[in-house]
């Protein structure tokens, strides 16, 4: 059958997973068609592999991730590889890694020499991301799961840059470190099973989303402050959930008075983002 063919009959079918997203994927991964321009001038071509393609469309079809089936996500700017042992990259992370970087440029310059610390790094995107813009940081990505750490590694050579991976739960890995600038993350925070998707609880590594309670792995990053092992001017940056201000507000009252700190909401207006700062050039964070 020719990539045609197959297009059009799987744009009849009427399921929720296989959308035209999925059909478009799918056949440009089975060609490596680096767009679906590039796949429409090959559009009359018969399909690589019919049979491994299908395979794939079913697993589609029955509710498995795109993500997981063709191996990659986009982030950013780019692809990254992904398995069921990394959680899918969702756009509120891309916000985070986005913002973060103006953040870098805004307190330490265009081309820091510093050290970034990407805690529960999963699939590496954001120490990555990081570390591909400021090429002279020290970039460290650690993670609980040795599994998430060869995912990273495997993402780092991709993506040509070096970064260095320590296994370790939340501040264990980089307990012996010192000057650290940024850390940076996307720690598990869910408490409630029934809120979450039936298709990312499913296929999901539980691991990477539940917490309890659910400001569990933010309480214990914000113990960097008191460790001795931050520079004397750094950034800790945080994913969120939406329901999450008013708690992490009364910690950081309570165990950080004085400290900067700011809310910020992704583009649906919800509260995804908590960012840390202590820099004497900065009266506020913007």
């Amino acid at each position: 059958m020719t990539y045609r063919e197959i297009y059009f009959k799987l744009q009849k079918e009427n399921n929720k997973y296989l959308n035209n997203t999925a059909i478009k994927t799918l056949l440009q991964d089975d060609g490596n068609f680096v767009d679906f321009v590039n796949l429409l001038r090959h559009f009359d071509e018969e399909v690589k592999d019919i049979d491994k393609l299908n395979e794939k469309i079913h697993r589609v079809r029955m509710g498995e991730p795109l993500q997981y089936v063709v191996g990659y996500a986009y982030f950013v700017n780019s692809n990254y590889v992904v398995t069921p042992d990394v959680l899918i990259p969702r756009q509120e992370t891309e916000e985070l890694a986005v913002a973060t970087l103006k953040m870098i440029v805004k307190m330490f310059g265009k081309d820091p020499e510093i050290t970034i610390v990407d805690i529960g790094t999963g699939s590496g995107i954001l120490g990555i991301y990081l570390k591909e813009y400021f090429p002279k940081s020290r970039v460290i990505c650690t993670d609980i799961n040795e599994k998430c750490l060869k995912i990273t590694e495997k993402n780092a050579s991709l993506h040509h840059v070096k970064v260095e991976l320590k296994q370790g739960d939340m501040l264990e890995a980089i307990k012996n470190e010192k000057d650290i600038s940024v850390i940076i993350s996307n720690p598990p925070y869910i408490k409630d099973e029934s809120t979450v998707d039936p298709q990312t609880l499913k296929y999901e590594p539980h691991l990477a989303l539940f917490a309890k309670p659910f400001e569990k792995y933010y309480v214990e990053i914000m113990k960097a402050i008191d460790l001795n092992i931050l520079s004397d001017k750094f950034l800790l940056a945080f994913e969120i959930g939406e329901d999450m201000e008013e708690t992490l507000t009364h910690i950081i009252e309570t165990n950080y008075k004085g400290i900067m700190y700011k809310f910020e909401k992704d583009i649906y207006g919800k509260t995804r983002f908590l960012y840390i700062v202590k820099d004497e050039g900065i009266t506020y964070v913007a």
